[in-house]
């Protein structure tokens, strides 16, 4: 194969590539829920750190397509795809414990009715708010995250994930529960200020600029 050849085999291969992560973009919804310190009783570095007041973020995607309902419930379960796991801190950010605990999934849940309710819980199960293991170890194993917010039945249409997008803060709120858990112990609070659920947008002018800009690459290559 001629450089020629090499170069315009390349170009198709990054388009291509571009083409199917944009696409497969759409289909991934962003969860970013924020609040500041309430108490903390953890020593250990990293999540020592976290002082009073300090701002705390708890980032993380799910893919709308792929869930589970709950057998039980009337909720639904959106496996967290793991590497996106951040919980923030002004010097520091903790991700979920890697590799996970064999056979079990870390779940966004989202409640439609139940029974009179709507909300949001990050769980291991797609029934109650668990938490979800995070890589550092308290007295009794990992600590967990605990979060969920409960809103009016006529908050949610349906437990559809894309359904679910928009901005939610204290109206309207009647329960909410952020807290990082060594076993039976609430080793610290965060107080609860908003989430957004929003979807990674489709390609836009710029993504379709950069394929033409590729396209115009190839030709003055090939002149």
């Amino acid at each position: 194969m001629n450089h020629h050849n090499k170069f315009f085999t390349a170009i198709a291969l990054l388009g291509a590539m571009f083409l199917a992560a944009t696409a497969s973009r759409a289909d991934i919804v962003n969860v970013s829920v924020r609040g500041s310190v309430e108490w903390n009783f953890i020593t250990a570095a990293p999540l020592g750190g976290a002082h009073v007041n300090d701002p705390a973020e708890l980032t993380f995607s799910v893919d709308s397509n792929n869930f589970a309902n709950n057998p039980a419930f009337p909720t639904r379960g959106y496996p967290i795809i793991q590497s996106s796991f951040k919980l923030k801190f002004p010097t520091f950010e903790i991700g979920l414990m890697n590799p996970y605990p064999a056979g079990t999934t870390p779940y966004l849940v989202i409640r439609n009715n139940d029974p009179a309710v709507d909300g949001f819980m990050i769980s291991d199960g797609t029934g109650f708010p668990d938490g979800v293991s995070l890589a550092q170890n308290g007295s009794f194993g990992p600590f967990a995250n605990e979060f969920h917010a409960t809103y009016p039945a006529s908050t949610l249409s349906s437990l559809d994930v894309l359904g679910a997008l928009g901005h939610y803060d204290f109206t309207g709120l009647s329960v909410f529960n952020w807290t990082l858990q060594d076993g039976p112990v609430d080793a610290m609070g965060i107080l609860f200020s908003d989430m957004t659920i929003s979807a990674v947008p489709e390609p836009t002018s710029l993504a379709i600029g950069a394929l033409v800009s590729l396209g115009a690459l190839a030709r003055r290559r090939r002149a």
